[in-house]
């Protein structure tokens, strides 16, 4: 018995054993691929977790991008306001300037602020017939009396233009028993000037803004309290309601003759 084995062995051990290693290797091959399918089924989950990694970044681009879009889209909305609100600022600005303009052409005076340095306009053009007298009286053919003289006479011709002497506003016009018809202009509350002897055509009318130079009327009839004299203009500024000297304001050439 043990000879037939030996021989057995002798014979086919060589397959025998090459028939253990294929087994070995088979099981082997058997539990490498078990292990492998194994790792393949945990594998997906990870992918998945980095598939919805990526596609909730991808999301996120997305929203990124419609938020920027959105942005662009009610910026631009908001760039046409600020536009808008551009255009009226500088439309307001430009009646805000337009006021000041307006404003400049009718200034407020008193007689510190220009003193000497701001040279009238002639009311009339014309010489001065009557001065202005302050501490002396003149003789009045018309009262046959000495008297003083709050104004200066501007003689011209009946119809002559009378100008404003500075820009202001028209404060009266009413018609005077002794001066006939009044135009007076207020400067601002303390100076004003004192048109007298006008005629009623052409007159100008109450609170009208009148710019220095400006037409407000013209040259009457002489007044009654100067009614002997030829035609001529009364003129008078005052201050604070008293009669001032009108010759350190009104223009020099009206002084030449």
């Amino acid at each position: 018995m043990r000879e037939k084995l030996s021989n057995f062995f002798k014979k086919d051990g060589f397959y025998i054993i090459l028939f253990i290693c294929v087994c070995i290797v088979a099981i082997s091959a058997v539990v490498a691929s078990r292990g492998n399918l194994r790792n393949i089924s945990e594998k997906p989950q990870e992918g998945e977790d980095l598939v919805i990694l990526k596609e909730d970044l991808e999301d996120e681009e997305t929203i990124e991008i419609a938020k920027i879009e959105t942005q662009d889209e009610t910026g631009g909305g908001a760039e046409e306001v600020a536009a808008a609100d551009d255009v009226m600022t500088i439309i307001e600005d430009e009646h805000e300037y337009e006021k000041e303009n307006n404003a400049e052409t009718a200034p407020i005076y008193t007689l510190e602020e220009y003193n000497e340095t701001v040279e009238m306009a002639a009311p009339v053009i014309g010489s001065i017939g009557t001065d202005y007298t302050e501490d002396s009286l003149i003789y009045s053919e018309t009262l046959d009396e000495w008297t003083s003289h709050c104004g200066v006479d501007i003689m011209a011709p009946e119809g002559t233009q009378v100008m404003a002497a500075l820009s202001g506003t028209v404060q009266e016009v009413y018609e005077d028993p002794l001066w006939g018809i009044v135009v007076i202009l207020s400067h601002g509350e303390n100076l004003q000037t004192k048109y007298a002897g006008l005629s009623e055509d052409g007159l100008i009318g109450e609170g009208i803004t009148v710019n220095k130079g400006d037409v407000i009327g013209r040259i009457g009839k002489p007044s009654p309290v100067e009614m002997l004299m030829e035609s001529h203009l009364h003129f008078e500024v005052i201050e604070d309601g008293i009669s001032i000297n009108p010759n350190r304001y009104l223009p020099s050439f009206m002084y030449s003759n």
